[in-house]
């Protein structure tokens, strides 16, 4: 009978993430209100007109309407320029995103009286920007009360409660993915801020923006409705447990029958995946740098790799590059083929893996090792081609020390294929059925019935 053992991890893992700050700025404690009743007058227009496809036409109005703020040219104000600019973004976004949820509501006179409403639900709220805020933008206060203003709008469009508190709760990460977005578009707009903070957001050279935008976005991508609900990824994702194959000890080859399966020479120690694979980066082992998750179609592979990319983004300890290979055109050269994808994804300027400017780790992700294809040769011979540039490459890198860590996904069988090229323990991590108890079940049912 095959063996199972359950592994529990000791490794305390960081969750907390931020900058320092190393000076004050008097200034920045100026309160600042604003007028939001443009901002949901137009995006209903935009959802009542059915214009919701472009942009300018839809965010015109409110973008226009930070100039009856009476903005000048104070550091405070141009902060909340930006602030204002990437909410707009952020929210036409979640809106745009959702609309095939969202129903016409004719009645005008209706619809300005709940404009008002929620304006003046807000209006009472001060804005302090300090330069905490450039640290940790999802924690700017405003974003909690235009949450639940942005809640009570979907449901005037026939979103019910429980799918208005699912788009609305997704705001502050589509926030900080437009906050990046905004100030990577327009720098000569906020250079002002670069004189008056210093923080990692505001004196970032190029490369290091480039980075906090692409994390951004990755964190962002699990948010994103999918199926056409309100849900993303990160909402209804399940977490997974892998097992790894360990040789029995004490036995001798002899002493099983000549015809015994393979697997019995083997007990399957069992664990979660995520925990482990942070245990693994954490460690950062240079003659350990390569995992490989194996799964079979729909067992899981592709939304862990997304929600482990966005998770350790989040942290901030490890840039992470997330590569889905059927996006990928390998070559003989590992570099060379990272630094096209890079180039063709348009967020970072350079090469992770050009020595010359690389970070002092990296961890690269690559999905789908079966999707990989070459003209004239089959995928098998392609991913083997693959696996044994990415060990060679990784052998390089991390010569003196660990630089580079990679994580693969592949199905079941172009991972057995190349299972003679991974011979660490536990460098093959095998994943379970999904498995939920009955206190998430019920929970599931639940929420099921609410939407």
């Amino acid at each position: 009978m095959t063996q199972y053992i359950y592994q529990r991890h000791t490794t305390a893992m960081s969750n907390t993430s931020g900058f320092s700050v190393s000076k004050p700025v008097a200034l920045w404690n100026k309160p600042i209100k604003a007028d939001f009743k443009e901002l949901f007058k137009s995006l209903g227009k935009g959802v009542i007109d059915g214009v919701l496809g472009k942009w300018e036409e839809v965010a015109k109005d409110a973008v226009d309407g930070v100039t009856a703020l009476g903005l000048a040219a104070a550091p405070e104000e141009v902060a909340w320029l930006l602030i204002y600019r990437s909410l707009v973004e952020a929210i036409v976004s979640l809106v745009k995103g959702n609309q095939e949820l969202l129903f016409e509501k004719p009645n005008q006179s209706d619809f300005e009286l709940l404009c008002d409403r929620l304006n003046h639900s807000l209006e009472s709220i001060e804005l302090r920007i300090d330069q905490d805020f450039f640290s940790r933008p999802k924690d700017l206060p405003i974003l909690e009360p235009i949450k639940t203003a942005f809640a009570d709008w979907l449901k005037y469009f026939s979103v019910n409660q429980a799918q208005a508190l699912t788009i609305s709760h997704r705001l502050p990460t589509y926030f900080v993915f437009a906050l990046h977005e905004e100030w990577a578009k327009h720098p000569e707009k906020y250079a002002c801020l670069k004189e008056e903070l210093n923080t990692p957001f505001t004196q970032a050279n190029e490369r290091e923006q480039s980075w906090q935008r692409y994390l951004a976005w990755l964190q962002k991508q699990v948010e994103e409705p999918m199926l056409l609900e309100a849900f993303g990824l990160k909402q209804v994702y399940v977490p997974l447990h892998a097992y790894y194959k360990q040789k029995i000890a004490g036995k001798k080859e002899e002493e099983f029958e000549r015809r015994v399966r393979e697997d019995e020479k083997y007990q399957r120690i069992v664990l979660d995946l995520e925990i482990e694979l942070e245990a693994w980066l954490e460690k950062g082992d240079r003659t350990d740098a390569i995992r490989v998750i194996s799964g079979g179609p729909g067992s899981g592979k592709s939304s862990f790799t997304k929600i482990f990319a966005a998770n350790q983004a989040a942290k901030g300890k490890i840039p992470v590059l997330f590569i889905p290979l059927h996006h990928f055109e390998p070559s003989e050269d590992l570099v060379e083929a990272v630094g096209k994808f890079v180039r063709d994804d348009g967020f970072l300027k350079y090469n992770p893996l050009d020595k010359d400017k690389a970070d002092s780790r990296l961890l690269i992700i690559f999905d789908g090792l079966d999707e990989l294809a070459m003209q004239g040769k089959i995928a098998t011979e392609t991913a083997q081609q693959f696996v044994r540039e990415v060990e060679r490459k990784v052998t390089r890198f991390n010569r003196s020390e660990t630089y580079l860590q990679v994580l693969i996904s592949g199905r079941e069988l172009v991972v057995q294929a190349n299972s003679s090229d991974f011979r660490q323990p536990q460098q093959i991590l095998h994943i379970l059925p999904y498995f939920v108890t009955e206190y998430e079940r019920t929970n599931y049912i639940d929420d099921q019935n609410l939407l």
